[in-house]
């Protein structure tokens, strides 16, 4: 028991020192935004509309099974110069599924994004998943969750989530799905605000 623990214990040391991305080093004035989950039809043209309109690059981590029903929005999010990462094909959980499955799902949704990003949906992912993933893609976490998807939360609360990334930088995640269009069309013209006002600078995840 003790020694599987310690072998549990190592490999997570070892998953975040080595590809997995929690911030980006020597980028302190510089902030990584990024959507989870779309694209969708109008959300994700709004979130582009205000990214044009800021003049400033996001990267969206899409899911597989949303690309095939709009595709012309994923196209215009690549067209617009925004990164796009994988986000599994069926936003899967990875602790709820066998590992074969999971990376299974990854490849089919590389097919249509062919991208070295990762995220993992609810940031949940397996060591073994990991191990799976790990030379091949890049896998994103982030700095800063805003949770736009509470529905029990204002956007104000959601920005109090990641205020302090407005100074520091850092990654920081938005989501373009239904749940969080409230919450997050409402915050994040106000935290991009903040941000350019101390200073910091957007950029895509590569």
């Amino acid at each position: 028991m003790i020694i599987t623990l310690l072998v549990v214990i190592l490999l997570l040391i070892i998953m975040i020192k080595k590809g997995m991305f929690w911030q980006i080093f020597g980028k302190r004035k510089t902030i990584f935004l990024t959507f989870d989950d779309g694209p969708q039809a109008e959300l994700t043209e709004k979130i582009l509309a205000i990214l044009r309109k800021e003049n400033i690059k996001a990267t969206f981590f899409c899911v597989g099974e949303n690309i095939l029903r709009y595709p012309d929005v994923f196209e215009k999010i690549k067209a617009e110069g925004h990164a796009v990462g994988n986000h599994t094909m069926h936003h899967l959980k990875g602790w709820k599924c066998t590992t074969e499955k999971y990376v299974s799902d990854v490849e089919q949704a590389d097919k249509l994004i062919n991208s070295r990003l990762f995220r993992a949906p609810y940031g949940k992912i397996s060591p073994k998943q990991w191990y799976k993933l790990n030379n091949k893609y890049n896998i994103i976490f982030w700095t800063a969750l805003s949770y736009d998807w509470d529905s029990r939360k204002t956007h104000w609360q959601c920005l109090k989530k990641i205020k302090k990334v407005s100074k520091k930088g850092g990654i920081v995640v938005f989501h373009d799905n239904l749940k969080a269009e409230h919450n997050m069309l409402n915050a994040l013209p106000l935290f991009i605000g903040q941000a350019k006002n101390n200073g910091m600078n957007f950029d895509t995840l590569k």
